[in-house]
């Protein structure tokens, strides 16, 4: 039986804490667990029991036994166990002791276990501007002068010639390159975010330029991209694929890279996704900005009219690079979920017939919820959009088949986490370039799920994509640079590969585990064998495993947002939602005592509709009732109760007493001393 340690009766663990014991293969959440949220880990070790141990003092707080996870995970190979830990609710920084071999990792457990890694992630958007001088002030010692001021002339392919003013944005990824497609599944995940939870998303002390203006930093960090994105509409509607050289630049700070940006030719995938992403930031931005969302509005609207005017994919078959390109080409064949998503956010703003219609007319074309999010896939930000629609005129049937569609989607999420060894989403199979951004759009469809049905396995299953990102994976590693005990150190990022700082960026998200081997240092360390998860190496020349980008890092501040602060949004589910396993009755705090100490326990099953009946009685050594301090039916959850041996009607003295706690069949006692 489990057991929460009080500050009297202390089991002190005599050993010394040090970096190597740390890191044995015990995974946590190294950045830390909310409160009253659920604490999973996981560890190869055989054992009993473990323990959760205050770092600073070496008291253990709670023991629990583990419980067998899997074996031979068809994932990482291993055989692992599971601890949880979720009735630990005290504040403070842990580390999971298991048997007497192998420690996690320090962690935290606080309300704000999340804040931190949640604001480095939206602040590595800061990071990653282009055209701006990144002052000491914000950017610390990543400081650099600005870069890419000649932003950018069109490449000949286009068929038009000269410049174009098409500076400012984000750099997409570990290069310098500027691309359209990758910028608006990005700004639309964050701009969603903010839309279906502004309470959540609404600081505004994040240090970057525009903090404490009023504005959250998110719509202001967003705005920084959207300027750009406005300057890469021709005046025919149509919006340029993207800006890059035609080569991958060497490895230099931004400022130090020179050479011909060019502007690539119009594509309507890149039309579809800025028409969606202006119309949604016209909606957010019309009470901060009226003038900027008109603008947005008018931008959204006039690449619309470029859609119908060309209704196949332009140009024909997908943009594909010109021969003597061969920077990013992010090639889809396919237009239509873009046409859909500018469609749902063009009448979710405006309410017009003619954008309703076209949606309406195909939305279930190729299956409703089908795929998770990608930028070759933005379908389900359409239907996520309709779904959350407060238009009137909204179809209540088209919103039931796009419900019905996410929770059976995500049932399978469910399920396929149940198979995974880490609890994870995705299996063999789906460790593909940048897999770990797909387990957080996973995770942003289950969080979606769990607000359509307060069904609390969506959200456990979204926490503990969560958990992999931050630590507890085979690789026993944050995912996230600056982040973590044992973090991400060598991203293929040019800026940290160039500064000369060993710490990299904070709050950039590695690609994670690619079992396609995708690059060259993947196929030198790994091979067809290699279970699929640890397909993974912490170099900055595994562009394919360990690359950043802009939207892998929008997931991961949306799902991290959104948990930060416990994220329940009904009190009821909040209060409810730790489960007790097994009958639990804690010693008493303090102990010894005069005159109070207070009482725990936990019931894990009530019996019938109204609880159960729970009694729980003081006796003297003789076996004397002394007080009733429960007599009553109740339901499942954890209580208090604190005994008062001065009261009027009973005054005790000094000596030992017991308590005996009887919930229906179960009968538990303890003893209590009193020390007048």
């Amino acid at each position: 039986m489990k057991k929460l340690f009080n500050n009297t009766f202390l089991i002190i663990l005599f050993f010394i804490i040090n970096s190597d014991l740390l890191q044995a293969q015990v995974f946590v959440n190294q950045t830390g667990y909310i409160n009253k949220l659920s604490k999973i880990f996981f560890t190869t070790t055989v054992a009993d029991s473990f323990y959760v141990v205050e770092a600073s003092t070496g008291i253990i707080f709670y023991r629990d036994e583990l419980t067998f996870s899997v074996s031979d995970d068809p994932a990482t190979g291993l055989t692992l166990y599971r601890g949880d830990f979720s009735l630990l609710q005290r504040d403070g920084n842990y580390f999971i002791r298991v048997g007497n071999i192998d420690s996690s990792f320090v962690f935290t457990i606080s309300q704000t276990a999340l804040d931190d890694v949640y604001k480095k992630s939206l602040k590595g958007f800061y990071f990653q501007r282009c055209g701006l001088a990144l002052l000491p002030t914000y950017a610390g010692l990543y400081y650099h002068p600005s870069c890419h001021l000649s932003d950018a002339t069109f490449h000949s392919s286009t068929g038009e010639s000269g410049q174009k003013q098409t500076t400012g944005g984000w750099h997409d990824a570990g290069d310098y390159g500027k691309y359209v497609v990758n910028a608006g599944i990005t700004v639309g995940s964050l701009l969603m975010a903010y839309e279906m939870f502004p309470a959540k998303f609404n600081q505004d002390n994040l240090n970057i330029p525009e903090s404490g203006n009023g504005v959250p930093d998110i719509l202001d960090e967003v705005r920084y991209e959207l300027e750009w994105l406005l300057k890469m509409q021709s005046s025919n509607g149509g919006v340029y694929f993207k800006v890059t050289k035609e080569q991958f630049e060497s490895i230099v700070l931004p400022n130090n890279d020179s050479g011909t940006r060019y502007i690539y030719t119009i594509s309507s995938t890149a039309t579809g996704d800025f028409s969606a992403v202006m119309a949604r930031a016209a909606r957010l931005y019309k009470n901060i900005d009226a003038i900027f969302a008109d603008k947005c509005l008018n931008a959204s609207e006039l690449a619309w009219s470029f859609l119908v005017t060309n209704p196949t994919i332009i140009p024909t078959g997908g943009f594909k690079n010109p021969a003597s390109t061969f920077t990013g080409e992010y090639g889809d064949v396919s237009d239509s979920d873009e046409r859909l998503w500018a469609s749902a956010e063009l009448f979710e703003t405006t309410g017009e017939a003619t954008y309703k219609n076209y949606f309406e007319s195909h939305y279930s074309s190729g299956g409703i919820i089908s795929s998770t999010i990608s930028w070759a896939n933005v379908k389900d930000l359409a239907q996520l959009t309709y779904l959350d629609s407060k238009q009137v005129s909204a179809s209540s049937s088209v919103k039931l088949q796009i419900k019905t569609s996410l929770i059976s989607s995500c049932n399978s999420l469910v399920n396929n986490s149940s198979a995974n060894g880490f609890g994870v989403s995705i299996n063999p199979g789906g460790y593909f370039w940048g897999s770990n951004s797909d387990v957080l759009n996973k995770a942003m469809l289950l969080i979606f799920a769990y607000e359509q049905t307060n069904n609390i396995n969506y959200y456990e299953t979204a926490l503990m994509q969560l958990n992999y990102i931050l630590g507890t994976n085979a690789h026993n590693i944050s995912f996230v640079t600056g982040v973590g005990s044992k973090s991400v150190m060598h991203p293929h990022h040019r800026p940290s590969w160039a500064d000369g700082i060993v710490a990299p960026v904070p709050g950039l998200l590695a690609g994670g585990p690619n079992q396609y081997l995708d690059d060259d240092v993947l196929k030198r360390h790994f091979n067809s064998l290699t279970p699929p998860a640890l397909c993974y190496i912490d170099s900055v020349e595994s562009y394919a495993s360990n690359e950043i980008a802009i939207n892998w890092n929008a997931p991961l501040v949306f799902v991290l947002g959104y948990f930060s602060g416990d994220g329940l949004t009904s009190v009821d589910n909040r209060e409810s939602y730790i489960k007790p396993k097994d009958f639990m009755l804690e010693q008493n705090y303090p102990n010894p005592f005069n005159p109070n100490t207070k009482i725990r326990y936990t019931i894990p099953t009530a019996q019938n509709n109204i609880g159960t009946l729970v009694q729980l009685i003081i006796y003297d050594i003789l076996g004397n009732e002394v007080a009733t301090l429960v007599n009553e039916y109740q339901p499942t959850g954890a209580y208090m109760v604190e005994f008062n041996s001065s009261s009027k009607s009973q005054s005790s003295a000094s000596g030992i007493y017991f308590y005996r706690l009887k919930v229906g069949e179960f009968i538990e006692t303890k003893k209590m001393v009193l020390l007048r």
